[in-house]
């Protein structure tokens, strides 16, 4: 029993046809009884006067809707599909899946950004098919963005979607897919849809500079001037030579996505706060069990030391020879939306003697994971990486700021998101709260503090790697009192926290607080726990952390490194890391006391 129109999906049909084939639409009308095909045409077509859509070398590109008339029989792709034993070119094709095909198979894990691949053959004058599904609900990109409501960091989330496929289209040799804007839209779900793939010219493939023109283009039509300021301002540094790949393009745009969401949280908390009804009070008693536990826990070591600041003796003392550092954060693989936050600022002098270069200056590294309820994980980092940073432009002058003054820091941001928290009269589960962990430098002194369980490690040629802080968790609180470590671990609460900022009083509130001092090169670590679970660090710390410590290592290149690293390990929640090296020398314009 065939089907009923109302029953049928309708799908698109593209299919090339080299310029010596004579062009043939191998379908007929969903009623006509001489359609062979399991595919009939969803709308008439005159073969004469169908126009192609692309035209790449000797080959021309086509697309007419269709409808499956035996949705319930596998499909040719299936079929052939099952005789690959290795996924490559020359396999598929031997196996009857036309190139066509090819890079749709490739680009599976991009959906629902690249439609589903859903046919594929070929037939004996050489035409290649491919099925693909028909976008429905779908709006074109420009149209979207012409929404005035629609958030900052949406747009640039967006553009920087595009950014990270067009590494895999360029190999591929389909980069033209992102240049065609009536080719690029958003879905019911929010989420960037394209129609089809396009093919490159490959006498005259695409350049960079060519994406980030559209998406200009698109935003200046769309009433978008503002975010089109900003984008001229990555077409400034393409044509100046300081973006020159896609790679250095995705990390300025991921700085500029993640400056809009903050300001988009900050504008929102400043409207309304979300927090969740009183009976979910009792989830929150149980989620947060902030027991209190002592400040003066060592930190996990992973190397051999007695002591987290033991350090290679040195004759000479110490002194800055550079800063430089980088941050950035990633969705991660599972989450719809990102709760984590951070902030980096450097402040960096140099004055030359002849007795050589000479550096002070000042750090400030802050790393937050939110939770709770709606948009409240959101919302209680960003406040307290706003509370913080302002914090610390009152309270840090010439020297670090002392023990009681961080905590007094790190106890002023809890009281905000606790205020905040308060402010509805609401006590439920979803009461947002944070983690921190937080670095400031001052020239080669070095403080750091923490609440929760997101990490500094340290790292250095004889040291290795080595985690100074500790996780305020079950499980460590267990092994602090003496329960060993099996045991600790093996509790189904394990990685309950103990502390967070935001949901309690600051009473059971106790930031670890330490103070070190930099002998040799040292890179500081940040990260949320996305970066650090699963011993992520400890095991890969030598091939990718390691080299960082040469002046020459591109730290952009290593944070992308590891989020890359953390989306493949792990990849279950949001990933943060910033990267802090210090590089020093021997303090030549202070006298050696032993000589």
């Amino acid at each position: 029993m065939s089907p009923s129109p109302d029953d049928l999906i309708l799908c698109q049909c593209i299919f090339s046809t080299p310029k010596d084939v004579n062009l043939k639409i191998p379908f007929g009308k969903l009623d006509d009884s001489e359609n062979l095909s399991r595919y009939a045409l969803a709308m008439p077509y005159e073969q004469d006067h169908l126009e192609p859509f692309a035209r790449k070398g000797d080959v021309c590109y086509y697309e007419v809707l269709v409808t499956d008339t035996q949705p319930e029989k596998l499909s040719s792709l299936d079929e052939n599909l099952e005789k690959v034993v290795e996924f490559d070119r020359k396999s598929l094709m031997e196996a009857g899946i036309p190139g066509l095909a090819f890079p749709y198979l490739t680009l599976t894990e991009y959906s629902p950004l690249i439609p589903d691949l859903l046919d594929a053959w070929q037939d004996q004058e050489g035409q290649e098919y491919v099925i693909i599904n028909q976008r429905s609900n779908w709006e074109s990109l420009g149209q979207y963005f012409a929404r005035n409501h629609v958030p900052n960091n949406q747009v640039f989330h967006h553009l920087q979607t595009m950014a990270k496929l067009w590494k895999d289209l360029h190999k591929l040799k389909c980069s033209q897919t992102l240049l065609e804007e009536d080719n690029l839209g958003v879905g019911d779900s929010g989420d960037l849809e394209i129609k089809k793939l396009y093919f490159d010219d490959l006498h005259n493939p695409p350049h960079l500079r060519q994406l980030v023109e559209l998406w200009i283009i698109i935003l200046e039509e769309n009433n978008q001037t503002d975010k089109a300021t900003i984008i001229k301002g990555l077409m400034e540094q393409i044509e100046e030579g300081q973006i020159d790949t896609i790679k250095e393009l995705s990390d300025a745009l991921n700085i500029i996505y993640q400056q809009a969401q903050l300001d988009d949280l900050l504008d929102d908390a400043e409207e309304e706060l979300l927090i969740p009804p009183d009976d979910e009070l009792e989830e929150l008693t149980d989620q947060f069990d902030f027991d209190e536990v002592d400040d003066d826990q060592d930190a996990t070591v992973i190397n051999s030391g007695d002591s987290i600041d033991e350090q290679p003796t040195v004759v000479l003392p110490m002194t800055l020879l550079s800063l430089a550092e980088c941050g950035m954060t990633d969705i991660g693989m599972k989450r719809s939306h990102n709760e984590d936050c951070f902030a980096v600022e450097t402040k960096i002098n140099k004055r030359e003697t002849p007795q050589g270069i000479f550096c002070t200056g000042k750090g400030f590294f802050l790393v937050c994971d939110g939770m709770g309820g709606h948009a409240g994980g959101e919302v209680a980092s960003a406040l307290a990486v706003r509370t913080l940073y302002k914090y610390f432009q009152d309270h840090w002058q010439d020297g670090l700021p002392d023990e009681e003054t961080i905590k007094e820091g790190i106890l002023e941001a809890n009281r905000v998101i606790y205020d905040a928290n308060i402010e509805k009269g609401n006590l439920g589960a979803g009461r947002m709260g944070t983690t921190v962990v937080m670095t400031l430098v001052q020239d080669n002194q070095v403080a750091i503090a923490h609440v929760g369980d997101s990490r500094i490690y340290r790292v250095t040629r004889k040291w290795g790697l080595e985690q100074v802080t500790t996780d305020h968790s079950v499980a460590q609180a267990e092994m602090k009192n003496g329960i060993e470590p099996e045991i600790a671990l093996a509790r189904p609460d394990a990685y309950q926290l103990t502390q967070a900022l935001g949901p309690r009083k600051r009473e059971f509130v106790h930031p670890d607080v330490n103070f070190l001092e930099v002998k040799e090169d040292t890179i500081f670590l940040m990260c949320s726990d996305g970066l650090s679970d699963n011993e992520l660090l400890e095991n890969n710390w030598q091939s990718v952390l390691l080299p960082l410590l040469s002046a020459k290592a591109n730290l952009q290149e290593g944070v992308a490194h590891l989020l890359e690293l953390a989306n493949q390990i792990n990849g279950h929640d949001n990933i943060t890391c910033i990267l802090a090296r210090i590089k020093v020398q021997p303090n030549l314009e202070q006298k050696n006391p032993l000589i």
